[in-house]
């Protein structure tokens, strides 16, 4: 018994700690590659797909570019603009953010007839702006997957809802940070 104690001991004293304090240092920079898929949008369903590259300007606060896109059956959409991001690094590997983005978009949208709703072809241009809040949990100190919901508000209606044409929309992602 003693024997496996004693084992025991050294193996998780050669292991690193499960739980360490997330350093998102000045320097440090982020890949980010989220999604999401929703399967109750106007035309049967809406895939979205964001990535960001950024840089840590200071110690938990980072600047950086993100390209969005969106596709689905009648539509396709993309975002391209900057973000900055907050980090709230505490001594766990949860790291609540916050964060805003100004993006140029464009939708191009095929009309068409959406549970009565009849639409007509569309391309749009506007300005949005995206706030986002979530948590990143760190697998390691390189890799983190991530939860967020962003609010966009934009200059015209980019987003093609069960309700027509609107220009602010709620989204959900889940994703994968990478971290050099």
């Amino acid at each position: 018994m003693k024997k496996n104690i004693v084992a025991l001991l050294i193996a998780s004293s050669l292991l690193p700690s499960i739980s360490q304090a997330v350093e998102l240092k000045k320097g440090t920079q982020e890949f980010g590659l989220q999604g999401s898929l929703d399967f109750d949008y106007v035309d049967d369903y809406l895939f979205v797909i964001n990535t960001s590259y950024g840089y840590f300007i200071y110690d938990d606060w980072e600047l950086g570019g993100v390209l969005d896109g969106s596709m689905s059956e009648n539509n396709k959409s993309f975002n391209i603009g900057v973000f900055t991001e907050y980090n709230f690094t505490n001594e766990s590997n949860w790291v609540p953010y916050l964060g805003a983005a100004a993006q140029l978009a464009t939708l191009s949208f095929e009309g068409g007839d959406f549970d009565g709703i009849d639409l007509d072809s569309e391309d749009i241009t506007a300005l949005n702006i995206k706030l986002a809040g979530g948590i990143k949990y760190f697998i390691n100190p390189h890799v983190a997957i991530s939860a967020e919901v962003n609010y966009n508000i934009a200059t015209d209606d980019i987003s093609v809802t069960r309700d027509g044409l609107e220009d602010s929309f709620t989204r959900f992602f889940f994703g994968t940070r990478f971290y050099f």
